[in-house]
């Protein structure tokens, strides 16, 4: 027959010391929990802040994005239309030179 690690305790009775520090250590481990939930809520409250104060700014940066295609694509327009531009002047100042007779300088 085994006896019991601790004994049987009458109804008014002081709780074993074990059992009175295993309930110390439950009623810590309760606050600790209770204030972690409360420091994730506001944590989480904090992230919602920030996502909404960001989702304008992250759609500026795409419509920034946008404006940077419609750049890029102006500037590969840009040195062939520089060419066509200069052949025109090189054009009308031979025109202007042949017509008017005026030898070069």
């Amino acid at each position: 027959m085994s006896t019991p690690a601790t004994p049987d305790a009458s109804p008014g009775a002081e709780p074993h010391p074990e059992i009175s520090a295993i309930h110390a250590r439950l009623d810590a481990g309760d606050a600790r929990m209770a204030r972690i939930e409360k420091s994730l809520a506001a944590n989480t409250a904090a992230t919602a802040r920030v996502e909404g104060n960001t989702a304008e700014l992250l759609e500026w940066f795409a419509s920034g994005k946008g404006a940077f295609k419609v750049l890029e694509g102006l500037g590969k327009l840009a040195k062939p239309l520089a060419a066509i531009v200069g052949l025109c002047v090189a054009v009308a100042t031979a025109w202007t030179i042949f017509r008017t007779g005026a030898p070069p300088k």
